[in-house]
């Protein structure tokens, strides 16, 4: 096994005992919780939250990949750029304080004047917890990561239970919101003593912070525009469907996105640090990362496939008998899960080479790609439109970036490893022939119905052969 694959394989390793853990506690919270909260109370955190999650991106300023980027931090410098990200962080909280009843008033949502306050610190401490956190991500440090990701989950589920049964309604989930933050500044900053960057004081070298905005003004550009291009829908959605829709609609995009979470989410922390070693060796970075994605894509074909077939089980399992009403909706999203969870894991990449520039360029094409789809479902009215017009989206989004990935980036052309990912990614849309034949499925005599029933009990078996089958064999790509 090569040096790469070797180092590759350790991070994502370390990354997914971290994330998974994570994930696992997660997902047993909001289990919990789907059965303390209604979906309005969910849908009107949802619409909120888009603007928390736009402010939490811009405190990170895209600054976090530009500090991996670099070989070296002195110590003036990581506490100069530590006192930015207070200033930083003050700014966006007043600036949020301002906007958030802005935004309240044109969703028509009222008394959420406590919930604009506590919602703002959450903001400040997502821009205070950036440098601690990047310092861990630099020395691959992702159990680290994942314990204090845990301690603060713990944290704020315990406060929100508390608070839910002192009666505070929908603001003990916005103060989980709160207390999340804050925890796991708290447990990255205590970790980051053990890290190369080191703990971080505040200093006065404050334009230490200005040679990483060269490589961060991209990454803020593309994640501003893959924010607005991935959330407006919900915002949309609870202007002109209501806060309940957003509810059931939210729900559903998490489910979709728990296999994202748990493979490409998980994964694409090790990428970064691990490929950046080999940034001037494009051939060798091409090789490890399609043998990496090949398997993405027959995880994302399982789990399409499991979810589309079992959606009722899987909501009922997950939140109860009151959110069933997302199961047509997700069904229609899990086709998209392998084409993103390959599409997710290219930022990693782009990163690595230094190619921020061109991931900007890609994500002003999937921006525009996006909007119209979303547009195009809200003006329909119907959110099945909307899902399906959304998976569309996602897969012209794949073919776009793969080609600047191809001819830009790498500037290696071997076509055929492409084309066989593309016919994978896009074979779980074959789900939808057999779905459409079940007309009647009273007659288990029909031949149209036997197709359903063997689609529904051999398919994820054959690609659970499948994944195991590559999962075992060395894919050795000739560069």
């Amino acid at each position: 096994m090569s040096k790469i694959n070797q180092e590759l394989n350790k991070g994502i390793r370390h990354s997914l005992i971290g994330k998974y853990s994570l994930y696992l506690l997660q997902i047993t919270s909001l289990s919990i919780l789907s059965r303390l909260f209604t979906p309005e109370d969910f849908g009107t955190l949802a619409a909120l939250q888009v603007l928390i999650l736009f402010f939490q991106l811009l405190a990170t300023s895209g600054l976090a990949p530009a500090i991996i980027h670099q070989e070296t931090i002195s110590v003036n410098q990581r506490d100069g750029i530590f006192t930015a990200t207070l200033i930083i962080g003050i700014s966006l909280t007043l600036l949020f304080i301002y906007l958030m009843p802005v935004l309240a008033n044109w969703l028509q949502l009222t008394n959420v004047n406590l919930l604009t306050y506590v919602l703002a610190l959450n903001v400040f401490f997502s821009a205070l917890a950036m440098l601690p956190l990047a310092s861990l991500q630099k020395d691959t440090k992702f159990i680290i990561i994942g314990k204090a990701e845990m301690l603060a989950e713990i944290m704020a589920l315990m406060v929100c239970i508390l608070l839910y049964f002192l009666g505070f309604g929908v603001v003990a989930l916005a103060i989980k919101l709160l207390v999340t933050p804050v925890g796991r500044f708290v447990f990255y900053y205590h970790y980051s003593v053990q890290t190369e960057i080191g703990q971080a004081k505040f200093g006065t070298q404050i334009a230490s912070i200005l040679p990483l905005l060269a490589m961060a003004k991209f990454q803020l550009g593309f994640n501003v525009l893959n924010f607005f291009s991935r959330n407006l829908d919900t915002l949309l959605v609870a202007k002109y469907f209501g806060i309940s829709t957003v509810g059931f609609y939210e729900k559903t995009y998490q489910i979709m996105r728990y296999p994202l979470q748990l493979f490409t989410f998980a994964i694409n922390p090790a990428l970064q640090p691990v490929l950046t070693r080999y940034k001037h060796q494009p051939n060798i970075i091409f090789s490890a990362y399609y043998q990496l994605i090949y398997k993405l894509a027959v995880l994302g074909i399982l789990t399409a496939n499991i979810i589309f077939w079992y959606a009722d089980d899987i909501i009922f399992i997950l939140f109860g008998s009151q959110w069933l009403a997302v199961s047509e909706l997700l069904k229609i999203l899990a086709l998209s899960i392998p084409v993103q969870m390959v599409l997710s894991s290219t930022g990693g990449v782009y990163q690595a080479m230094g190619a921020t520039k061109e991931m900007f360029y890609c994500g002003i094409f999937s921006s525009i790609v996006n909007v119209s789809a979303i547009i195009l479902g809200v003006y329909t009215g119907e959110m099945t439109v909307l899902c399906m017009s959304l998976v569309v989206a996602f897969i012209i989004n794949y073919f776009q970036c793969f080609y600047v990935l191809h001819y830009y980036v790498f500037k290696i052309k071997r076509l055929k490893y492409f084309v066989l990912l593309s016919l994978l990614v896009l074979i779980s849309l074959v789900n939808l022939l057999f779905e459409s034949t079940n007309s009647d499925p009273h007659d288990s005599f029909s031949f149209l119905n036997s197709l359903y029933n063997i689609a529904n009990v051999v398919l994820p078996i054959v690609v659970v052969g499948g994944l195991a089958f590559l999962l075992n064999r060395k894919i050795k790509l000739q560069v």
